[in-house]
């Protein structure tokens, strides 16, 4: 029986116990399918479908057994192995992809007030006004997504708060989750004055009498936020099963979570029991805290868990550190001083205790991933990555620098040389109103000509893995690859592109969303391309995104996203 994907529902979808070997299999063109025996599960038929894999690029169909590919090839020849019992789902001529992998992904806990794109003072005070209706009297009102372009003269202050909620406490994380704007109320409420000491890694800003001015950037704004009561287990659970459906609509088949959450807490219990109770949709990767001084109890508990979750759709054997903080916030740590104003950013660690630290986590074979923007806190991720190589004679750790937007230019052949993964974020370079009137400006025109600059990455011949940095910006897939591929937003504007030389094509944009991905998290062997032996896992696209014109890449959407050959989305 054949089926439309779009008639088809979940549970119409099989999927079989593997009980034989996989048989060799040729692509279309390049001789006879072998059949696998017996009759796959499922096959996927009338397909244009884009392997990612250079020798054969083009396919028509696969089929699918257990989870897996057994055979690719053309419809005639994959239609030809279906037996009694093996579904036929016809995908229209839908051009297919390997499933996205999101490589830097946070999950939401906690609703707060949407303040993305604001654009300015009133629509922020509208929008909190809207959300505060919707609590209680004696909860706080949270928000997130305000940038300083929303303020006059980019000047966040607790008094555009105060001037509504007198009150009430108010706390709202800027768009990058690296500076939060409290008003009046939630200051004196965590007794933040203008005696109060800028804690470590943080820093409290003052006016021109000394007085905060509510803006509190990296770890200040835990001084007030610490009294926010925290999330339920049971609002975890709900929030992120919302979320992977949101993310399986979007073609994502894979998140890597790079909040380095560990073995406690609400979020690990999320995940944990969507795994006992079959709901994790997309295959998820867990990164855990990157500590210093880090003891070796410590590291015993990290690799426990590693190996409790090993061979699930929960895997760990990432640690996540954090440098520097943003350009926005002028807390990314620079060589040089920002171009707006005096200073440097604000590193958070010493050379030795990074080596150290890294060199650590490197000895027991983990992976580490470390937030560096500025080119003096990507620069120290470099040394410190070369450092544990040297000391450990380690191979193929496939350490990470996560957004590394402001790269060296000199630095940029030690990615290669060292095995190091660029993990970028395709949004990153949609030039809106913060990214051109905040952002670009702070850096100055030489080091915004290479910041967030992909392809300079894949000219040193460096492996890039893209991601989306959700929810600092959204999962929505094809809006990233519009950005990476036009870097212009999706009306069309700057009509030149934002720094237009560092375009990438099409393919290579979906290659670092798909195999690179794959690569930057060791699954390269079983996902991110859609081969024999390899998960079934893909996305079939509204439009074929290597013929359309590539303004229209961000409208493109996902019609039907497969894991493991089970469907999770269906465009209705």
């Amino acid at each position: 029986m054949t089926t439309n994907f779009s008639e088809m529902t979940p549970a119409m979808s099989t999927r079989r116990r593997l009980v034989c070997l996989l048989m060799p299999v040729l692509f279309a063109g390049a001789g006879a399918i072998t059949p696998p025996a017996p009759p796959p599960d499922t096959v996927f038929i009338n397909g244009r479908i884009w392997t990612g894999a250079a020798a054969s690029p083009e396919a028509e169909a696969m089929a699918v057994t257990g989870g897996r590919i057994v055979a690719v090839g053309t419809t005639a020849e994959i239609g030809a192995l279906a037996g009694a019992g093996t579904r036929q789902i016809d995908l229209e001529g839908g051009r297919v992809v390997p499933g996205f992998n999101d490589a830097h992904w946070h999950l939401p806990t906690r609703r707060t007030a949407d303040l993305g794109e604001a654009g300015s003072v009133d629509v922020i005070e509208r929008r909190l006004r809207e959300f505060a209706a919707t609590l209680g009297p004696d909860e706080w009102i949270t928000g997130r997504g305000w940038g300083a372009t929303d303020f006059p003269d980019r000047r966040p202050h607790r008094r555009y708060l105060d001037a509504v909620f007198p009150d009430r406490p108010v706390l709202l994380t800027d768009r990058d989750g690296h500076q939060t704007l409290a008003n009046s109320r939630a200051l004196q409420l965590a007794a933040v004055t203008r005696t109060t000491k800028d804690p470590e890694n943080g820093r409290i800003e003052r006016d021109a009498e000394g007085e905060p001015t509510g803006v509190l950037k990296e770890a200040a704004s835990s001084l007030v936020r610490r009294l926010i009561p925290p999330v339920t287990a049971d609002q975890v659970y709900r929030s992120l099963i919302a979320e992977l459906d949101k993310a399986a609509s979007f073609g994502l088949t894979s998140i890597q979570v790079a909040s380095g959450s560990g073995a406690s807490g609400v979020e690990y219990e999320a995940y944990a029991r969507a795994v006992r109770e079959g709901a994790l949709k997309l295959r998820v990767r867990v990164g855990v805290p990157f500590v210093r001084d880090v003891t070796d109890a410590r590291l015993s508990e990290f690799q426990a868990l590693k190996q409790k979750h090993a061979g699930s759709s929960l895997t760990f054997g990432i640690a996540k550190g954090m440098l520097d903080g943003t350009v926005d916030a002028h807390t990314a740590a620079m060589l040089d001083p920002y171009a707006d104003q005096p200073g440097t950013g604000l590193p958070m660690w010493d050379q030795p205790s990074l080596d150290a630290a890294v060199s650590a986590y490197d000895r027991i074979g983990w992976q580490v991933q470390l937030h560096a923007i500025g080119d003096r806190a990507i620069r120290m991720a470099l040394d410190a990555f070369e450092f544990a190589g040297t000391s450990n004679a380690s191979s193929d750790r496939r350490h990470r620098i996560e957004h590394v937007e402001v790269p060296a230019l000199s630095d940029l052949p030690r990615f290669r040389a060292l095995g190091v993964i660029a993990s970028t974020q395709a949004m990153f370079a949609s030039p809106d109103a913060i990214t051109l009137s905040n952002y670009a400006p702070a850096l100055g025109p030489e080091r915004a000509s290479r910041s967030n600059a992909f392809k300079l990455f894949d000219d040193a011949g460096a492996t890039q893995a893209f991601g989306s940095d959700y929810p600092v910006f959204t999962m929505e897939v094809m809006r990233g690859i519009h950005a990476a591929v036009t870097r212009q937003l999706p009306d069309g504007t700057p009509p030149e592109g934002f720094y237009p030389e560092h375009r990438l094509p099409v393919a290579e944009a979906v290659r670092h969303f798909t195999a690179g991905s794959a690569y930057a998290e060791f699954a390269d062997e079983h996902k991110g391309t859609l081969v024999v032996g390899n998960l079934a896992d893909f996305v079939a696209l509204s439009e074929d995104i290597f013929t359309i014109p590539p303004a229209q890449l961000a409208t493109v959407k996902a019609m039907l996203t497969v894991m493991g050959g089970t469907i999770t989305w269906r465009r209705r």
